[in-house]
């Protein structure tokens, strides 16, 4: 996996890669990107409702929704357990996996 890291403008693989796309996927509204509607995470329109369990279970849901669509780029990463926590800011979102039959645990901010 290759790309560009969004804050420096340089090439980044592998793990890094991996993590900037699923901070890309996690901070994306849905329907933002012109030329691909896609793309994103509709966990973001419950931003700013109450922060109960009920919403952090839909938050989960539309994360795990949005990682395992093609069109957000994160193919090689198989989603097993997502964990959405209130958080000032909205919510920690943590997603537990396999990259390369290796388990990761990707962590980002929706």
């Amino acid at each position: 996996m290759i790309g560009i890291d969004p804050h420096t403008g340089l090439e980044i693989t592998g793990m890094t890669a991996l993590s900037r796309r699923f901070e890309r996927v996690l901070t994306t509204p849905e329907v933002s990107r012109i030329k691909r509607r896609g793309v994103g995470n509709r966990a973001l329109n419950f931003l700013g409702k109450m922060q109960n369990p009920s919403t952090a279970m839909i938050v989960q849901n539309l994360t795990l929704e949005a990682v395992a669509r093609s069109i957000n780029g994160l193919v090689d990463f198989k989603a097993t357990r997502c964990m959405a926590k209130p958080s000032p800011r909205g919510f920690t979102v943590a997603v537990q996996g396999t990259w390369h039959g290796e388990p990761l645990t990707l962590k980002g901010q929706v």
